[in-house]
């Protein structure tokens, strides 16, 4: 327990920042804002920077080795659980504490993880210009002797 902690609180303290690798010029460090135009919106300490697209190399998003860790946490937690579960009650309470610790630190770590590279993967993916899109919904109805029939018909267009 005393290890697990601090190597928790380790990995989630990793930052949120990406690091940014670009052709003939040093790697930049930061949040990814956005990606449209062309151009990609990085917040640095310094402010914020407008970077090529064509110019970057690689995009090292943050979050993943925080999802790798939970996620191999989590497996070895769950089937720690699987194994040691139907004991906990003749173990006592360390033992029990021991069998679900793992999976308690990983699924909490693994989450994070993904949902912070996702974040930045998002963030970092050029978007298509806006089309108008409508969606349309028309009420429709038969009354015909007995047969009775209420609906809609939806069209969606892009």
């Amino acid at each position: 327990m005393l290890l697990c902690a601090p190597f928790a609180a380790l990995v989630m303290g990793c930052s949120t920042t990406a690091t940014i690798s670009r052709i003939n010029e040093p790697d930049i460090e930061g949040k990814i804002i956005s990606a449209d135009d062309g151009i990609l919106m990085v917040e640095t300490r310094a402010g914020h920077d407008s970077i090529p697209l064509l110019s970057v190399t690689d995009i090292d998003h943050p979050g993943n080795v925080a999802a790798t860790i939970g996620t191999l946490l989590t497996g070895y937690g769950v089937a720690n659980i699987i194994v040691g579960a139907p004991d906990c009650e003749r173990g006592g309470a360390a033992y029990c504490l021991g069998v679900f610790l793992p999976a308690t630190i990983g699924l909490p770590l693994m989450i994070w993880g993904f949902t912070t590279w996702g974040k930045s993967q998002y963030a970092a993916t050029p978007r298509s210009p806006r089309s108008d899109v409508s969606f349309t919904v028309l009420p429709a109805a038969s009354f015909e002797k007995k047969n009775t029939f209420l609906g809609a018909n939806a069209t969606v267009s892009f």
